[in-house]
C-alpha cells in the first residue's frame, strides 16, 4: 500500500539562539473575553492558555516564520502567520462560536459494531500501521464519525482530537480538518499542538528520549537535515535520483544499481538551490529519489543488497527546506514506502532537537 501523509504542520521555523515574546488577547464578538483559551505554535511544545481576563503571553518564540493558533472547544480555530521578530509584539484573537461543535458529538453504543470497525480502519491509517496500543490512544474518539462508499473512506472530528503517547512522552491536541483514505493512498490534514507528559522516573525520562531519537533517525526530517547539509552518507542514507520510467516499473533486484539503468547519481551539492536571507533552501529537485537507511534494518527487505527502510520520495512542486530539516511545504514532496507510512504514534514535533537532552 502506498501511504501518503500530508499534514499541516507546515514548519514555518528557522530558529536561533535569540527568542522573543507575543502576548494579547483572545475574545469572542462584542470584546468578551474567552478564559482558557489555547494560544499556540502549530506544530510545536510552545504553547500558553488566556487567563481570566482573555489575556495570554507566549515566550521563548524563536526567529522565523510561524503558524499561530488560538482554539478552544466551542470555537472555530483561527491560524494566522507571523514573523518573529516583527515590529508588531500584541496579536489579538477574535473567535467565532462554532455551533456544530457540540451537536456533532457522536456518542457510541456498544452494540454498534460497524462505526468500531471503520475506527480501527481510522485508527491504522492515521496512527500508523505499527504502535503499542496500550502506549498509543485517542481519548475522546466518540468526536469521530465517518463517510465510505466503494472507493473513498473519510473521516471527520467534530472537537480536537486528543492523542496520548506515552511511547514518545508527548500529549497531542489535533484539529482534524480531514482524513481520507483509498486503496492506495491514505492523508489527512489538521493543526497540532504537542505538550510533553511529565515523567514518573528517570527510567521513564530515559525511554522517551531513546524513543524519540528512534523516530527522529531514518526520518523524512532527519534526511532532509542531512541533505541540506551534505551529510547524507554519514547520517546512513543511500540516495540515488530514480529515472521517472521505473517509478511503476521497479525491478525487484538489486537496490545498488552497478550498471545505472535505473539510477542517476547525484552530490547533495547539485540539489541545493537558492539559500534565502532566513536559511530557507530551494531545492533544485525535479525527479524522483530511492532512498534507504543503512542504520536500520527490516526483517522483509525490498532488495536483497540492502536490507534496510525503503522509501520512494517524489516531488510535488517547489521545495523550500529549512536547515533542520523542516519542509515549508509538506505538499511538496510524496513519500512512498517506510518515510510514508509514519503517523501521528512516530510524529515528532517540529521543535524537537536531536542534540538537547
Amino acid at each position: 500500500m502506498r501511504l501518503l501523509l500530508l499534514f499541516f504542520l507546515a514548519p514555518f521555523l528557522v530558529f536561533s539562539q535569540q527568542k522573543h515574546t507575543l502576548t494579547g488577547s483572545v475574545t469572542e464578538k462584542g470584546s468578551i473575553a474567552i478564559p482558557g483559551a489555547s494560544v499556540f505554535i502549530e506544530g510545536t511544545t510552545m504553547g500558553t492558555q488566556a487567563d481570566a481576563n482573555g489575556r495570554y503571553t507566549l515566550r521563548n518564540i524563536p526567529v522565523g516564520r510561524h503558524r499561530l493558533v488560538a482554539s478552544l472547544v466551542g470555537y472555530v480555530p483561527k491560524m494566522v502567520f507571523i514573523e518573529v521578530p516583527a515590529k508588531i509584539t500584541v496579536y489579538n484573537f477574535t473567535l467565532e462560536e462554532d455551533n456544530k461543535t457540540l451537536d456533532e458529538v457522536r456518542v457510541v453504543g456498544s452494540q454498534d459494531k460497524k462505526w468500531e470497525k471503520q475506527f480501527r480502519a481510522f485508527e491504522k491509517g492515521f496512527l500508523g500501521e505499527s504502535y503499542n496500543h496500550k502506549e498509543v490512544y485517542i481519548t475522546n474518539k466518540e468526536v469521530v464519525d465517518f463517510m465510505e462508499d466503494d472507493d473513498v473512506f473519510n473521516a471527520k472530528a467534530s472537537q480536537p482530537l486528543q492523542i496520548v503517547n506515552k511511547t514518545l512522552g508527548y500529549k497531542v491536541t489535533y484539529f482534524m480538518d480531514n482524513f481520507e483514505k483509498t486503496s492506495n493512498l491514505t492523508s489527512f490534514k489538521g493543526l497540532a499542538s504537542f505538550e510533553k507528559l511529565i515523567p514518573e522516573d528517570t527510567k521513564q525520562e530515559r525511554k522517551w528520549k531513546r524513543n524519540r531519537e528512534e523516530a527522529y533517525e531514518g526520518s523524512i526530517k532527519h534526511f532532509l537535515k542531512a541533505l541540506v547539509g551534505n551529510r547524507l552518507e554519514e547520517e546512513g542514507f543511500n540516495a540515488f535520483l530514480l529515472k521517472p520510467e521505473y517509478l511503476n516499473n521497479l525491478r525487484r533486484g538489486l537496490f545498488f544499481d552497478r550498471n545505472n539503468e535505473r539510477h542517476i547519481a547525484f552530490k547533495e551539492p547539485d540539489l541545493i538551490g537558492v539559500v534565502s536571507e532566513e536559511g530557507l533552501t530551494t531545492m533544485n529537485w525535479k525527479i524522483p529519489m530511492e532512498i534507504v537507511y543503512n542504520k536500520k534494518r527490516v526483517a522483509r527487505p525490498i532488495f536483497m543488497d540492502a536490507p534496510y527502510p525503503y522509501t520512494i520520495l517524489i516531488p510535488k512542486g517547489s521545495i523550500q527546506v529549512t536547515n533542520e530539516g523542516d519542509l515549508m511545504n509538506p505538499y511538496s514532496i510524496e513519500m512512498r514506502g517506510e518515510m510514508g507510512k509514519i503517523g501521528m504514534a512516530d510524529l515528532l514535533p517540529l521543535d524537537f532537537d536531536i542534540s538537547q537532552p
